[in-house]
């Protein structure tokens, strides 16, 4: 997709969930989503191997926004982020139209380890997610989840470590 596509498929995601029509004014209106505009344009200016700019904002968003994600990070369309402040994501890659709340983490845990999130996965407020595991496409991690091991698509996990919810197994999800 091309940068203007992103953006577009981003101020949709936010638009459906604010049942409001997008507008400029919409995109300068929410903190999250301008964190994600910024976010947008370094990743699609290191893609393009410009020099500095990418970091230059990278720097300003966490400067603005408190949003921490390196401009490599790959991210799909349709990212939800209402409130960036103290979100950091060094992913190996993150899916489509992803909902992460506030002040997550998801970044490595040993060297070169980094977690693989899938499309529609929500991350709750203060979530972990640290390490080599995949959260599985429209997964749902808790508030507060510490998650080091895979969480499969469609399930919930919740607590420190965080649990699957409902398994009468008690399968570990961290």
């Amino acid at each position: 997709m091309t940068l203007t596509q992103l953006i577009r498929s981003d101020i949709a995601a936010w638009a459906s969930i604010w049942k409001s029509k997008p507008s400029a004014a919409f995109v300068f209106h929410y903190c999250g989503l301008r964190a994600t505009v910024l976010y947008r344009i370094s990743h699609a200016l290191w893609k393009s191997r410009v020099p500095l700019l990418p970091g230059m904002l990278f720097r300003l968003n966490i400067t603005l926004h408190g949003f921490d994600v390196p401009p490599a990070t790959a991210i799909g369309p349709g990212l939800y982020v209402p409130h960036p402040v103290g979100t950091v994501l060094s992913a190996e890659r993150i899916g489509a139209n992803v909902t992460l709340i506030s002040g997550i983490t998801v970044g490595m845990r040993g060297e070169g380890e980094f977690p693989i999130i899938e499309d529609g996965a929500f991350i709750g407020a203060g979530a972990r997610i640290l390490g080599k595991v995949t959260v599985g496409a429209g997964a749902k991690i808790g508030a507060n989840a510490v998650v080091l091991k895979d969480v499969p698509a469609g399930a919930t996990a919740v607590g420190v470590p965080a649990r699957i919810l409902g398994s009468s197994s008690e399968k570990v999800a961290a």
